[in-house]
């Protein structure tokens, strides 16, 4: 059935024989037939609905690709989702903390400096998509309408023109990609199935002076594609975005 599913045979949304009909197609065990379907749920390619069976999972993803934050335009999550004809939608909760010390690192600052930290969630056709939390220093925002990122004139604008309301130039952005198994807290809030990573994504801002907002984006690897382009070049040159 993987070769089905991999080569189109079984198209995403299909439904799968049940156990029996495994058993009864390839002359196995029941206990065989199990292992087998566990085996497809493990790699991603299925998925089972209580009272309704077993389906080949949908393989519509998200792309990421290397970022061009543009100015006066719509935040990336909200860009991406439409590109891929999906409805977004963003939950965040803010409040204002001490800068923990990695995070303290980060943003250059010194231990226990107040941040403003925002959980968001964020949702395509009402599906989890990926987690962030996000940390800004409040010695740049405190006193202005864009303390709170997803509130205010420029609810949702993104970090770019946020700060560019403040007169905060933001020149520069990097963000460091790892794969790791998901935390139990992270396949609730994500309905990560067995078997799926997540990249783990930390991004930070920067201004000429310094850093002015890191966060932390985790996103199952089979919501998104990371998609990079790259210019062949016949001598070293500044890396650009």
């Amino acid at each position: 059935m993987q070769a089905w599913i991999e080569t189109g045979q079984l198209q995403p949304g299909a439904r799968l024989p049940g156990e029996n009909r495994v058993m009864a197609a390839y002359g196995i065990s029941r206990w065989t037939a199990r292992e087998a379907l566990a085996a497809l749920a493990a790699a991603g390619l299925i998925t089972k609905r209580t009272g309704a069976g077993t389906f080949v999972r949908e393989n519509r993803r998200l792309e990421r690709r290397p970022r061009r934050y543009r100015r006066h335009r719509q935040a990336p999550f909200a860009t991406d989702a439409r590109a891929a004809k999906m409805q977004p939608h963003i939950e965040a909760t803010s409040a204002e903390v001490e800068a923990p010390p990695d995070i303290a690192d980060l943003l250059l600052l010194p231990p226990g400096a107040a941040v403003m930290r925002t959980h968001y969630r964020f949702l395509a056709d009402d599906k989890p998509i990926q987690t962030s939390v996000s940390y800004e220093p409040l010695d740049l925002t405190s006193g202005t309408p864009v303390v709170r990122p997803e509130e205010g004139p420029l609810a949702g604008a993104g970090v770019v023109n946020r700060m560019d309301s403040i007169g905060v130039e933001i020149l520069r952005v990097t963000e460091e990609v790892t794969v790791r198994p998901p935390r139990a807290d992270e396949v609730t809030s994500l309905s990560i199935l067995p078997g799926v990573h997540v990249f783990d994504i930390i991004r930070t801002f920067f201004s000429a002076e310094r850093p002015v907002e890191t966060a932390r984006i985790v996103i199952p690897g089979d919501r998104y594609s990371l998609v990079y382009a790259f210019r062949v070049t016949d001598e070293d040159e500044p890396a650009t975005d």
